[in-house]
């Protein structure tokens, strides 16, 4: 009987080498502390020029082991309100919790990108899909003449829903990760509650009253 080939070209050994560095990648981000391929191949066993053979850096190791969560489909089960205001405090929640498990690796992955900018693409961006998806109800009931309103809103929550906002509130501003957390959620809350009643007090909204 022939073997099929292998879809991704690896061989079995090959491909536990990376599972195992990938795994090893998974359990040190988990733990929140500060992670380095060096300490991924000794966690994984591997030698460091291994672990470079798998991954040329370690932003792209960290995207396949931990920056792969769909923070939308968390937001989605615990949203069950139209309104703006309170879905985009729970959306800041979800982010600032789920970066907060990964702290660690996030911070390395900021920090790469923010030295090369041109691996910006590299970094997943959730927080526009959190926030897409909370302010979603609100934006479609916002006529075209609120499109200005809502483009400016989402761009100034994509500065306060993010990882760099909570570090920020982290290490120079000595809040704990509860307070941290909290600081994004009310100033979340606070940015869209000024830009519904902006809206409100405007020209009526698509399908008001």
């Amino acid at each position: 009987m022939v073997e099929r080939s292998r879809p991704n070209g690896l061989s079995n050994t090959m491909e536990r080498t990376r599972t195992a560095i990938v795994t090893a990648a998974r359990d040190l981000a988990d733990t929140g502390a500060e992670i380095t391929m060096p300490a991924v191949a000794a966690h994984a066993r591997v030698s460091e020029a291994t672990a470079y053979r798998y991954f040329p850096d370690l932003v792209t190791l960290l995207r396949a082991a931990v920056m792969t969560q769909d923070l939308v489909e968390v937001l989605r089960s615990r949203t069950d309100s139209d309104d703006p205001v309170e879905r985009i405090g729970q959306a800041a929640e979800v982010l600032g919790r789920a970066v907060l498990r990964r702290q660690g690796a996030v911070r390395a992955v900021v920090a790469a990108t923010i030295a090369k900018p041109s691996t910006s693409k590299d970094r997943p961006a959730h927080r526009f899909g959190l926030i897409e998806h909370a302010l979603a109800p609100w934006a479609a009931r916002c006529g075209p003449e609120h499109r200005a309103t809502v483009d400016q809103l989402v761009r100034g929550l994509a500065l306060v829903i993010s990882a760099e906002s909570l570090f920020a509130l982290l290490d120079l501003c000595g809040l704990t990760p509860d307070e941290a957390v909290a600081s994004l959620v009310t100033t979340a809350r606070q940015m869209t509650a000024a830009a519904v009643a902006t809206v409100s007090t405007g020209p009526a909204m698509d399908g008001a009253s």
